[in-house]
């Protein structure tokens, strides 16, 4: 029989697991993010949804691929999960939300989703938080990202793999140093401006 000063022990201690595996990113009066740590947080966060993390597989495999980044909104009690590197920002029914939106609508948190995505440029283009000026000192593959445009004065030293997207067109200042594959796009052709220093796989 577990005595009293055992349950509290026990009590403590499951709190201080969900406390320790709920890192806080951001928090003002409007929302919180909280980087999911360990299973015990993501089950106590997902009480009430219907994400998947509940389960211990679940949250592993999710876990070992990236980060998982929880959103709670105080006054409405909303909750939504941003996942990078699986491309996922959900909301508590596993519904997929545009996370361009979200910021839009609390622009206070801008900075740091920016600083989660720094290093991921192919979630910075499949959520459409690209910037302006960016230059790639290598290829870049955005091969099904489903990605309906591209930030202005973009330049790619090398190789870019647009195949598989809706986008429909490019931007008049692109700067391609090797192939440009459209295959598979909205892209029916590409202005006199692009500078392409290979070739258009169409």
């Amino acid at each position: 029989m577990i005595n009293v000063q055992s349950r509290k022990q026990c009590d403590i201690s499951y709190w201080e697991t969900i406390i320790l595996g709920s890192h806080i990113l951001f928090a003002n009066n409007r929302l919180t993010a909280l980087s999911l740590e360990n299973h015990q947080a993501a089950r106590f966060w997902s009480t009430d949804t219907s994400w998947c993390i509940e389960s211990k597989s679940w949250f592993e495999d999710y876990r070992e691929s990236g980060k998982l980044v929880l959103f709670r909104l105080h006054r409405e009690n909303r909750r939504y999960l941003l996942s990078p590197a699986n491309l996922e920002f959900r909301n508590a029914r596993n519904r997929r939300v545009n996370l361009r939106a979200f910021i839009e609508r609390f622009p206070n948190v801008e900075s740091t989703v920016r600083q989660i995505l720094a290093r991921d440029w192919r979630a910075l283009f499949h959520f459409e938080l690209a910037r302006p000026d960016m230059h790639f000192d290598h290829s870049l593959d955005l091969n099904g990202l489903q990605i309906s445009s591209l930030p202005c004065r973009l330049s790619v030293r090398d190789d870019l793999v647009l195949r598989y997207n809706p986008i429909a067109a490019l931007p008049a200042d692109l700067i391609i140093g090797g192939n440009l594959d459209i295959r598979d796009t909205g892209i029916l052709s590409v202005p006199d401006s692009v500078q392409i220093m290979g070739r258009v796989i169409r």
